[in-house]
């Protein structure tokens, strides 16, 4: 079955998103076919490097939403709306059959293939500690949400599998970009409150992705957990010290010297 995994950034995110290129080809090489990044321009010279490592395929994202109605809201402008290019996954199910994201500021430690062996169509990570009402800023309140469960558990997207089989996912695609724009003004944790309401609004069934063993803080890590996640601040590369990690950046960085020498001398 095709699989593509997927990540996505800003071009100032381009040495974290080239990391994890190595790290998937050097601990789990047949978790996908190739490698997706969306991206807001990525220069040609760091495209070419990254494909050195493993098959990549570049795509710059525009978010549909309006760009003044997004940076009205403060996370968003934090995050940048990138965030949303998470959305993209359910487009991708017509090209693959298996689609699983990653954000780029994670680590594997161990191979992660059996993500393509899933028995649901989905599979998230569930948020025990965040409630769905948690993810939006206070002023929901004054927005009627009668028809959803706010008090019910969120799931968080650092790491999501998709599968082809998944019923309608062209219409859940234009639906989370179309309730993001609802919903824009009360949104903290934009995507994943969007998602989280999806799985509500269609009443769908996914599997549960263990969080001690698909995304765990360093700091918390156990002897189990395949995939660590350095959520918050600090990253691996602002502080947060990782022998692995860093090592792999610096392979990161010989490989754009040598791309940038070759293309240099053409």
């Amino acid at each position: 079955m095709s699989t593509a995994i997927v990540t996505g950034g800003t071009k100032r995110d381009v040495d974290a998103m080239a990391v994890l290129a190595i790290n998937i080809q050097e601990m789990t090489p047949r978790v996908a076919d190739e490698l997706i990044v969306f991206h807001d321009g990525i220069s040609l010279i760091d495209q070419k490097a990254i494909t050195s490592i493993m098959k990549t395929r570049f795509i710059r994202y525009k978010c549909p939403i309006n760009w003044i109605r997004l940076i009205s809201n403060k996370t968003i402008r934090y995050f940048s709306p990138m965030v949303f290019c998470k959305y993209e996954c359910f487009n991708l199910l017509e090209e693959y059959d298996i689609v699983i994201w990653t954000d780029y500021d994670i680590l594997i430690r161990e191979d992660i293939s059996e993500l393509r062996a899933l028995k649901d169509n989905m599979a998230f990570v569930i948020n025990e500690d965040t409630s769905l009402k948690q993810m939006f800023y206070p002023n929901i309140s004054k927005k009627d949400m009668q028809e959803y469960n706010l008090e019910a558990h969120s799931i968080t997207m650092p790491l999501f599998v998709l599968k082809r089989e998944l019923d309608n996912f062209k219409l859940l695609y234009d639906w989370c970009y179309r309730k993001t724009c609802e919903l824009l003004p009360y949104l903290y944790l934009p995507e994943q409150c969007i998602v989280s309401l999806m799985m509500q609004e269609f009443n769908l069934q996914y599997e549960e992705l263990s969080s001690q063993i698909y995304c765990m803080h360093p700091k918390d890590a156990l002897a189990c957990t395949k995939i660590l996640h350095a959520y918050g601040q600090p990253k691996f590369w602002s502080g947060l010290h990782n022998e692995m990690w860093e090592l792999y950046h610096n392979k990161w960085l010989n490989i754009r010297e040598m791309t940038a020498d070759k293309l240099s001398h053409k």
